[in-house]
């Protein structure tokens, strides 16, 4: 049998199983009850894990000048309708609506704004009137502004995020935020800054009950004795403790060895964030509740949304237009691999199994970062040109211990095939949700 062949039944064994887990009318029945038997735990995860992000996010806008609504996961926000009839006889079973969340709070498109909304009025005072803005040429001076060119600010808005809140050690998380650093010209003491204040947020959430930013039963109480201080860690892969009086201490406040000048705010005592007698709550939380809420509709979607995009002929048949969406990136995938294994086994022929697997991975996460569908954290790598996200990808897998010299040639082989490989991918998925929400090829 040759190499093709088993290639093909490989992929055809992975529709088969696609479609029984996802696809099929079972399937669907099936993961439906999962999700009510997941909802409490569901619930309280997208509490947990997006607030963390949500109110990390402030960084990006109180040190760099980045509107919230521009930052991720703000973006990721979409309302759930029902498909028409001509839409339901094409095989669209939901339809999920991209909601734009400056229509909803147009105050979160300017930082000012925010700034005036989400802070007392003493706090905001502080930090409006010291802040750095971003430059117009021509216009602004120099020691009072910056430049973000568009890769810095993708990394700044989402790429940082996904480096530092993703579930990945804190080793990799370090190395990740250290080589986009260098190549895009972030000082070090900057990139250092930033990774602790992200760092020291989420310890904040997990081992120092703060007011507004706990969870009972999940948050611990802080350092006993220590009078309001969090352990984290830090840039250079140290546990430090810091003393601190509330959450705007870690996301914008002066801390003593953990600030540079210029990127930081001197705060009071003062309760950080305004509160809205109104709601009985923060402003802040307005804001945050609205897309963790909206998180928790769309869960109880999921298994109408994965199964999303076939008729009822189709859900009955694993051979079908839908299960090919996930044929061909797999195929597409297998490809890589197989390339990618040929260049190893030629220029690195002692490679073991497990160090061909990591030469493998790489190559798929170029694959990924560049043309994946559902992946937000990639911005800055497609912002970049290949002369820039080469040494990049280079730099990242050679300090996880591959071969400088085994990677450049992979990437000689693999960017080409990645490229029209991953644009075939997207142009028959455009095609495929065009036929399906409008009956047009």
């Amino acid at each position: 049998m040759g190499a093709s062949q088993l290639e093909a039944e490989r992929v055809a064994e992975q529709k088969l199983k696609y479609w029984l887990k996802a696809l099929s009318e079972e399937a669907i029945d099936a993961n439906t009850w999962r999700v009510f038997d997941t909802l409490d735990w569901g619930s309280f995860w997208s509490d947990w894990v997006l607030s963390d992000t949500l109110f990390s996010s402030l960084v990006s806008m109180l040190l760099f000048g980045i509107p919230l609504s521009d930052i991720v996961p703000w973006l990721l926000n979409w309302t759930i309708e029902l498909p028409s009839l001509d839409e339901f006889m094409r095989g669209v079973l939901i339809k999920l609506e991209p909601i734009d969340i400056s229509l909803v709070f147009p105050e979160l498109t300017s930082v000012s704004d925010t700034i005036w909304s989400v802070f007392a009025d003493e706090v905001a005072e502080g930090v409006a009137g010291t802040r750095l803005e971003k430059a117009v040429y021509g216009r602004s001076r120099y020691d009072e502004s910056y430049y973000d060119p568009e890769a810095v600010r993708e990394f700044l808005r989402s790429t940082l995020y996904a480096f530092s809140k993703k579930d990945m050690s804190w080793p990799e998380r370090r190395l990740r935020v250290e080589k986009a650093a260098k190549l895009l010209g972030i000082g070090e003491d900057l990139a250092r800054v930033v990774f602790d204040r992200l760092s020291m947020i989420s310890a904040v959430k997990e081992r120092a009950a703060t007011w507004d930013y706990a969870w009972w039963d999940a948050s611990s109480w802080s350092l006993e004795g220590s009078g309001g201080a969090v352990e984290f860690v830090t840039y250079d892969l140290t546990v430090e403790a810091v003393e601190y009086e509330q959450l705007f201490d870690a996301q914008g406040g002066g801390l003593w060895d953990h600030s540079c000048w210029d990127y930081c705010f001197w705060a009071t005592d003062t309760p950080a964030y305004r509160f809205d007698p109104e709601r009985l709550k923060a402003v802040f939380d307005v804001y945050r509740d609205f897309v963790v809420s909206g998180f928790r509709r769309r869960y109880l979607a999921t298994a109408l949304a994965v199964a999303n995009y076939q008729t009822a002929e189709e859900r009955a048949d694993w051979r079908s237009a839908r299960t090919e969406t996930y044929a061909l990136p797999a195929a597409q995938r297998a490809r890589i691999e197989s390339i990618a294994e040929g260049v190893v086994r030629a220029v690195e022929p002692g490679a073991d199994a497990f160090r061909l697997r990591l030469y493998k991975t790489a190559a798929l996460e170029l694959y990924g970062a560049l043309y994946g569908v559902h992946r937000w954290g990639s911005e800055m790598q497609r912002a970049l040109t290949p002369e820039e996200l080469k040494p990049f990808w280079i730099g990242k897998w050679s300090a996880d211990g591959l071969d400088p010299a085994v990677l450049e040639r992979l990437w000689e082989a693999v960017k080409p095939v990645v490229d029209v490989l991953g644009s075939a991918r997207l142009q028959a998925r455009a095609r495929f949700i065009r036929e399906k929400l409008l009956g047009k090829r």
